[in-house]
């Protein structure tokens, strides 16, 4: 990895809050760092790094009791502003790296690394200070002289999309009835 041109760190206490204030810390310093055009990619990306350092360190009860509290430990966001990509770092006391999981089409977790591993450039884990980091790459892609990103060249699809094979027939009855709906106004 290069030499960081930015960077920042801030560390929060291990609890579900740390989500949402960890993304307000990576939308501050990316605004001011003026690397707008990948926050919403690194927003989701930290909220899913963060969830799961929670999870594997935290407490994750909505109301936790003093004894819970009292056990309490931190985790630390770090954002590296690089020459063309922004690396997010989360540390966590857990040594253990994180398993990817195949999550079913009805299941409400399990998705994150995907996601990760969908937006990111790259992704991995390396062990720190009794614990671990995970950390994102996400490209920062040059403008165009347009004002444009440029992105990578996708493949072009071959199919048609699943909405064009699934729409019903044209009801001639309901179109009758707007128009007749219409000239009654």
């Amino acid at each position: 990895m290069s030499q960081p041109r930015f960077t920042d760190q801030l560390s929060f206490a291990a609890v579900l809050t740390a989500v949402n204030s960890s993304r307000i810390f990576t939308k501050i310093t990316l605004t001011k760092w003026g690397a707008g055009r990948v926050l919403d990619d690194a927003l989701l990306i930290v909220s899913e790094l963060v969830t799961n350092a929670v999870k594997a360190t935290g407490v994750t009860e909505p109301n936790p009791t003093w004894g819970e509290l009292s056990k309490l430990k931190l985790i630390n966001v770090r954002l590296l502003g690089l020459e063309s990509s922004i690396v997010i770092e989360v540390w966590d006391c857990e040594p253990s790296e994180p398993v990817p999981t195949e999550a079913a089409d009805d299941d409400e977790n399990g998705r994150g690394l995907t996601l990760i591993d969908a937006l990111s450039k790259r992704w991995g884990t390396y062990p720190s200070r009794g614990g671990k980091v995970v950390w994102a790459e996400l490209p920062v892609h040059p403008l165009t002289t347009k004002g444009l990103p440029r992105r990578r060249k996708s493949s072009p699809s071959t199919g048609t999309p699943a909405e064009a094979d699934e729409r019903p027939p044209p009801d001639p009855y309901l179109l009758q009835r707007v128009i007749v709906g219409l000239q009654r106004l």
